[in-house]
């Protein structure tokens, strides 16, 4: 996972979470299993939308690079709210 999002630490204390429901209701083999499909499809949206966030941060193209910098604070917070809301958003 890239650290566009800044979520390392945050997914961390999600998966003890669910870990330690999953393992404590299920035991360890059913636990672990039950862990990856619980885990697997969010842990996979923030790679994506960390990925996502990061590419322009890594452009290298002097006009890309000065396109991205005039337009991104023109563009309005509600689309990087929409877009980001299930990075920061987490229920059990």
């Amino acid at each position: 996972m890239t650290p566009n999002l800044g979520q390392g630490a945050c997914q961390a204390l999600e998966d003890a979470v669910t870990l330690a429901q999953a393992v404590d209701a299920l035991g360890v083999r059913a636990g672990l299993e039950a862990y990856d499909h619980a885990r697997r499809p969010r842990t996979q949206l923030i790679v994506r939308r960390s990925r996502q966030v990061g590419a322009a941060a890594h452009w290298t193209s002097t006009p890309l690079t000065a396109l991205r910098d005039a337009v991104l604070p023109l563009l309005p917070n509600v689309l990087f709210d929409r877009s980001l809301t299930p990075a920061y958003t987490w229920t059990i």
